[in-house]
């Protein structure tokens, strides 16, 4: 482990110099090796609303994570790798993760019961776990370092349930489906700005 991250560290190190002038930051800067994410979008990786970091520890590879500051299951946090295609992080990158959604302890609204009618009932919505795959497009943006990326995948849940009921009376299929709706998974689509360090 050690001499693994030593070798990164070392791989870190390394200029990353612009050299194609259709790139958007002047000629000859370096490449950010950091850069400090701001995210938004459907099944984001961090939710309605996210925060995270991109590090680029080798000149076509980084590692990227953050949480969620606005969810619709609790708070979440996610990590990941992408492998960029071109040099300096620009164009499309692939990659792939993990997410984790903490849940909500309690959540009380109206759903549809078996009894056909809207009623109050209570909710625990369960902490959830996903593994997402996706690709990436950046470009940078003025003649700084930063950057703003598209990104579409996919995620997939690996825990199959989403809640359980605490109070009031059972859940019709029609409300138990509305309860799920929210859950984290399926088709991402999001918009990330970044600001390079």
């Amino acid at each position: 482990m050690v001499a693994l991250l030593a070798f990164a560290c070392a791989k870190a190190q390394d200029d990353h110099v612009v050299t194609d002038p259709n790139y958007r930051i002047k000629k000859q800067a370096r490449c950010p090796k950091l850069l400090v994410d701001l995210s938004t979008g459907i099944n984001n990786n961090g939710g309605l609303l996210g925060a995270g970091l991109d590090y680029h520890f080798i000149s076509d590879v980084s590692v990227h994570g953050g949480i969620g500051l606005l969810s619709t299951w609790g708070t979440k946090f996610y990590g990941g790798i992408k492998c960029h295609l071109r040099p300096c992080h620009t164009g499309w990158a692939f990659g792939g993760g993990y997410s984790y959604s903490t849940g909500i302890p309690e959540y009380s609204a109206r759903f549809q019961t078996v009894n056909g009618t809207d009623e109050v009932v209570t909710l625990r919505y369960l902490p959830q776990s996903n593994v997402f795959a996706a690709g990436y497009r950046s470009w940078y943006v003025g003649h700084n370092r930063n950057r703003i990326t598209l990104q579409l995948g996919y995620s997939i849940s690996m825990t199959s349930r989403k809640y359980e009921q605490l109070s009031g009376t059972q859940l019709s299929k029609l409300g138990s489906s509305v309860a799920k709706f929210g859950s984290p998974g399926g088709f991402i689509a999001a918009f990330i700005f970044s600001l390079g360090t």
